[in-house]
């Protein structure tokens, strides 16, 4: 019998495959780009291991950052806030006085005559009601707050004759008074610090663009200021060195 000789098989052909047309490079920036990205991420994170992180300066930043793009404002001296404004609304003074928030802590204005008669230094039974009113809310949290007090003046100078010679005296005497006022409600000392700035700081122009007094901003500039600041946090409101 003869051997059979097999029957070859059939190639099969695969339909050709077309490559979509592109270019050389295509692609090739993603690549380098998460290359740059990886070495950078890595390049921080060196220099994190190597230096300390200062959280105050961080947590300034983020609430720069966070004030900028409309985020939620820091209250962090918020209850004392609105506890302190409560109060002195219940006093019915008008525009008398004028209290701020800030991530440095609260700070109320009040015009000279609510607590002193033209160029006195003593406080007036009026001013020491409304100050009786607003220290034993700041007392509660004493222990974690510093409490500084500002005496401000006119540009007008003081009448001869007196005890007071200048407005440096008028200013630091009245910002003295209002410390000891704190003191006696049992503020400790170490909490309390006054100063005076005679007519240096203004908030407004005493005298109009013709140079004629302007009386009105003669008395708002006379004020006296009281700056609640947490212990740990710089006194607040000072003008940089330039």
């Amino acid at each position: 019998m003869e051997p059979t000789t097999p029957t070859p098989r059939k190639k099969r052909y695969l339909p050709p495959v077309h490559r979509a047309p592109h270019d050389e490079g295509e692609g090739n920036w993603l690549v380098s780009y998460a290359d740059m990205m990886t070495l950078l991420v890595g390049f921080f994170v060196i220099l994190l291991s190597f230096s300390t992180v200062d959280q105050k300066k961080m947590e300034e930043a983020q609430k720069s950052i966070t004030k900028k793009f409309g985020g939620t404002v820091d209250r962090s001296y918020g209850e004392i806030y609105d506890r302190v404004k409560a109060a002195l609304e219940k006093e019915n003074l008008g525009n008398t006085f004028v209290i701020k928030e800030s991530s440095d802590g609260i700070e109320i204005s009040f015009l000279g005559a609510v607590f002193f008669n033209s160029g006195a230094a003593d406080i007036k039974s009026e001013g020491k009601d409304i100050l009786s009113h607003i220290a034993p809310v700041i007392l509660e949290q004493s222990k974690d707050y510093n409490i500084l007090i500002e005496g401000h003046t006119d540009n007008v100078p003081v009448s001869g004759g007196g005890m007071i010679r200048n407005n440096w005296e008028l200013s630091s005497l009245r910002a003295c008074r209002v410390l000891d006022f704190f003191e006696q409600q049992g503020f400790s000392k170490k909490k309390l610090t006054a100063v005076g700035y005679a007519e240096t700081r203004p908030e407004v122009p005493n005298e109009n663009p013709d140079g004629s007094v302007n009386t009105e901003n003669q008395a708002h500039n006379r004020r006296v200021v009281i700056k609640v600041s947490k212990s740990d946090a710089p006194v607040f409101g000072k003008e940089k060195s330039k």
